[in-house]
C-alpha cells in the first residue's frame, strides 16, 4: 500500500533535492529537530546549514505542497528556478507555466516604522519602494523584505522598532531619535550607544534583562519571528507575550519558565546562564530549577574579572610585557586604553571593541570564553562588535554597552 508523503517529509525532500542542504546536513538537522522539539527549518537555521532567505524558497514551496496546490516534484523544480533567477516561488511557477488560483496578498504600504527609517536615512525612498514591491509580490512582511533585499540589517530594523516604541511612549523626542538613528547608521554603532553618548536616553544595565532579549539569547524564538512580534507589539499595541502565545512560538510553560529566569537574573543568574537554562527547559523538557542545577559553571560561582590588558593578551593583540610597561595595574579600562592608543599599540576601533567586549562580560551577557572569541573575531576582521556578534550567530542585548569603568 502506498503511503502518502507527509508535509515534514516533503520539506526534507525539497531542501535536499533542490540542493539547499546536503543529505548529511539534512539528516543532522532532522536529528536535531527531533531532539530539541523544533521544526526542521529551525534546526537547519540553528546549525547554519542554510541562510533564512535561501530556506524561505523551500518553506514557501512546501506551504503550497501542504495546501495540495502543487506536488513535491513541482515544488523542487520551482525552488531551483526561483534560486537561479532570484524569483519568488510564485514567479518561478508562473515561468514554468503553472498558474495557481491564489488570492492576491494583502497590499503592503509604508507605515510609521518605515517612515521613521526614511526620515533617519536608514533606507532610501527607492529602497522602500522596491521593498514594498517585493513584499506585495511575495506576501512577506515589509520589514523582512527590507532585510531580504539587504537594504538594511536586522539589527538596525530591530533598533528602529525599539526606537519607535520609545518615541510613542514619549521617552525620546522624535527629532532626537531620528538624529541618533541616522548617526548610528553612519558610524555602524548601536542607536542605544549614540543616545547614551548624546545624553538623549540611557537604558538600564544587565540587571533589567527583558523577555524578548532572553528569548532571543536562548534561541527559543528565532530573530525573524521575534522581530515580527516586536513590530506588531508597537504597531498594533498588543502585549508581546500574547502575540508569542497566539502565534504558537512559545508555550505557557516556557513563558512561565522565562519569567522565573528574569526574576533571578543578577540576584542568582547571569544573563547568559539564564539563556542557557531556558534553552534546556525547552530542549530537554525539564523544570526551571533542574535546568539551573545543570549549568556549568554553576550559578553564583565567583568568576575572575578580566581586565582590559587580559583581553588584549587573550586575543593576541599585544604581549603582556608591553602592556605592563605602558599601563599601571590600578588604571581603569578607559585610561589603559588611552595609553595604549597613544602608544600606537591599538587603534580607535580596537579600543572600542575591547571596551565593548569587557562591558558585555561584566554585565554577564557573555561568558569568559565567548568574550575572548568575540574579540578574536574583531581582531581577524574589520567588523565592529555588533557585526561580529551577528557573524558568530549570537543575539546579545546591544542596549547594554556603556559600563566602561
Amino acid at each position: 500500500m502506498h503511503e502518502r508523503t507527509t508535509h515534514a517529509d516533503s520539506f526534507y525532500q525539497i531542501v535536499v533535492a533542490a540542493k539547499i542542504v546536503g543529505p548529511e546536513e539534512a539528516q543532522e538537522a532532522q536529528a536535531t529537530a527531533k531532539k530539541l522539539g523544533m521544526s526542521l527549518s529551525q534546526a537547519i537555521l540553528i546549525l547554519r546549514h542554510a541562510t533564512e532567505p535561501t530556506l524561505r524558497f523551500a518553506m514557501d514551496a512546501n506551504d503550497l505542497v501542504k495546501s495540495d496546490r502543487i506536488n513535491v516534484d513541482t515544488a523542487i523544480a520551482a525552488v531551483i528556478c526561483a534560486r537561479q533567477n532570484e524569483f519568488s516561488i510564485y514567479q518561478a511557477l508562473d515561468m514554468m507555466g503553472i498558474v495557481l488560483d491564489k488570492p492576491p496578498p494583502p497590499k503592503v504600504e509604508t507605515n510609521a516604522l518605515t517612515e521613521l527609517m526614511i526620515e533617519a536615512t536608514a533606507i532610501t525612498m527607492d529602497q522602500l519602494d522596491s521593498a514594498i514591491k517585493k513584499a506585495n509580490e511575495t506576501g512577506m512582511p515589509l520589514t523582512r523584505s527590507i532585510i531580504f533585499n539587504r537594504y538594511q540589517s536586522r539589527r538596525v530594523v530591530l533598533e528602529s522598532i525599539a526606537l519607535l516604541k520609545l518615541i510613542r511612549e514619549e521617552k525620546v523626542e522624535r527629532s532626537e531619535g531620528v538624529r541618533c538613528l541616522k548617526k548610528a547608521c553612519e558610524k555602524r554603532q548601536s542607536v542605544w550607544q549614540i543616545m547614551f553618548e548624546q545624553g538623549v536616553y540611557k537604558d538600564c544595565a544587565g540587571a533589567s534583562l527583558r523577555l524578548p532579549e532572553l528569548l532571543a539569547m536562548s534561541m527559543v524564538v528565532s530573530e525573524s519571528d521575534l522581530m515580527d512580534c516586536l513590530e506588531h507589539e508597537v504597531m498594533l499595541e498588543v502585549p508581546l507575550h500574547k502575540l508569542l502565545l497566539d502565534a504558537g512560538l512559545i508555550t505557557h510553560s516556557v513563558l512561565e519558565a522565562a519569567m522565573t529566569m528574569l526574576d533571578l537574573v543578577q540576584s542568582y543568574l547571569k544573563p547568559y546562564q539564564a539563556a542557557e537554562a531556558l534553552k534546556n527547559v525547552k530542549s530537554k523538557n525539564v523544570g526551571v530549577y533542574q535546568a539551573m542545577a545543570e549549568l556549568n559553571p554553576p550559578p553564583q560561582v565567583q568568576t575572575e574579572m578580566m581586565r582590559f590588558g587580559d583581553l588584549l593578551v587573550a586575543a593576541k593583540v599585544a604581549d603582556r610585557e608591553i602592556i605592563e610597561k605602558i599601563a599601571n595595574e590600578g588604571d581603569k579600562p578607559v585610561k589603559v586604553g588611552k595609553k595604549l592608543l597613544d602608544a600606537n599599540i591599538i587603534n580607535d576601533q580596537m579600543l572600542y571593541s575591547v571596551l565593548r567586549s569587557q562591558s558585555l562580560y561584566k554585565e554577564g551577557l557573555l561568558s569568559a570564553d565567548q568574550t575572548i572569541e568575540l574579540l578574536k573575531m574583531c581582531v581577524k576582521t574589520t567588523l565592529t562588535v555588533d557585526e561580529a556578534i551577528a557573524k558568530l550567530g549570537w543575539t546579545i542585548p546591544i542596549r547594554m554597552q556603556w559600563s566602561w569603568t
